[in-house]
């Protein structure tokens, strides 16, 4: 490089690239004012340099495109105006790319919009204001008419969790397009995920007004592929909370087994009960570890939902026994493990239930449903089953459930 510029025109200059045998050469013939006057010289052309490179560097920086969020504005506890400015930028690099019709670049943009939304750290001030930010570019997509732009709008309104979001997000539960509909969804899990994990950016009436939405636009589904979504929407809802929230977690138990139970209890003899029990299997484990988690508290109201769920689940064999239309003995494996999580259920939820009704837990034990169903000992199975859900029997009478609940 110092061979390239060992002329310059400026003496300054090349003075700092010289070889340093020239420079001590001129050293011992240039006088002392003559340094002087080139020391000076040299200062003034050092600062020339600094505020030229300043200015090139900060034309370039904000010529750069805002690609990206820095995690100090994501993590942020309190949103100031100069990242306010940082979150618009974002939003309108991105933006075009998301309205420009073609599937790949709308992925990108959609990938990069929801990424500053992901990870640990996010913080509630930013969730807020970066939903402020993206709500005219979500009802821009939604007014689109466009499935693509549903699903956007969705994919966004999902992640950020917060008022404006789940407001959207229940408008599209009930859109013409079935597509839409199961997308809506699934983002408003995604809402429920998104709260349980970063904390809540929306209210308790928020949170409940998502589950009874998602509750409803499963009634009266017939889409199997749709009425599972529902259910494990309403199972995020069970991880919820309960410091911020309060009884939401309690609501969504309630809705969750409302909706599988009730398909369990209409199910007849000679119906296919595979799905539904795929429904109770995943609806109790969800369930179980919710109202085992010592870190959250639940109502009574839920506990008692959750005894029912797990009559339901259990009843579903019994009624089929008795019928005589239970299948072999060999091809019992979802009876059996759907069984299992609904015992299971129904242990913890009657500990819950006398936890918070102060009354003794001792007389409360495991059942062995799961393994006589298994080993094909029905009649023992059906004998102990009735006689614990049967009309007049303890779980009806403790929990003021209908007597034919479990029995018909």
């Amino acid at each position: 490089m110092g061979d390239k510029l060992t002329n310059t025109g400026s003496p300054v200059l090349n003075a700092l690239i010289a070889p340093a045998s020239r420079r001590r050469a001129s050293f011992k013939e240039v006088p002392i004012v003559s340094n002087a006057r080139s020391v000076s010289l040299l200062a003034r052309s050092t600062r020339t340099l600094q505020a030229l490179v300043l200015a090139v560097g900060t034309t370039l920086a904000a010529a750069q495109p805002a690609t990206s969020l820095p995690r100090s504005t994501v993590e942020t506890i309190s949103v100031n105006s100069g990242q306010s400015t940082q979150i618009q930028a974002f939003i309108d690099n991105w933006a075009p790319r998301l309205r420009s019709g073609d599937t790949q670049d709308a992925r990108r943009a959609l990938e990069a919009l929801t990424e500053p939304l992901h990870g640990r750290g996010v913080s509630i001030a930013f969730r807020q204001s970066y939903s402020q930010a993206l709500m005219p570019l979500i009802d821009e997509l939604i007014a689109s008419g466009s499935v693509q732009g549903k699903l956007g709008a969705l994919r966004l309104s999902g992640d950020l969790a917060t008022p404006p979001g789940v407001q959207r997000v229940r408008g599209m539960l009930n859109d013409e397009d079935a597509g839409v509909r199961l997308f809506a969804v699934k983002s408003a899990g995604r809402v429920l995920d998104a709260t349980s994990t970063h904390g809540p950016a929306m209210s308790e009436a928020d949170a409940r007004s998502l589950i009874d939405a998602v509750a409803n636009a499963a009634k009266d589904s017939q889409d199997e592929e749709h009425i599972r979504a529902c259910a494990r929407s309403l199972a995020e809802g069970t991880t919820l909370g309960t410091r911020d929230l309060g009884s939401a977690r309690s609501h969504a138990i309630v809705a969750l087994s409302e909706l599988v139970g009730d398909r369990l209890a209409a199910l007849t003899p000679n119906d296919d009960p595979r799905f539904t029990q795929s429904l109770a299997l995943d609806a109790a484990s969800a369930t179980t570890q919710s109202i085992s988690d010592i870190t959250a508290t639940i109502n009574e109201e839920a506990a008692r939902a959750a005894v029912r769920l797990g009559g339901d689940i259990i009843s579903v064999p019994l009624r089929r026994i008795i019928a005589k239309t239970i299948e072999p003995q060999g091809e019992r494996d979802m009876t059996v493990r759907s069984v299992q999580a609904g015992e299971t259920l129904l242990y913890f939820a009657r500990r819950k239930s006398a936890e918070l009704k102060g009354q003794p837990m001792g007389g409360i034990t495991t059942t062995g449903f799961s393994a006589q169903i298994k080993a094909g000992e029905d009649r023992d199975f059906r004998n102990q089953a009735a006689a614990l859900l049967g009309p007049g029997g303890p779980i009806v009478t403790e929990f003021k459930l209908k007597d034919d609940r479990f029995l018909n």
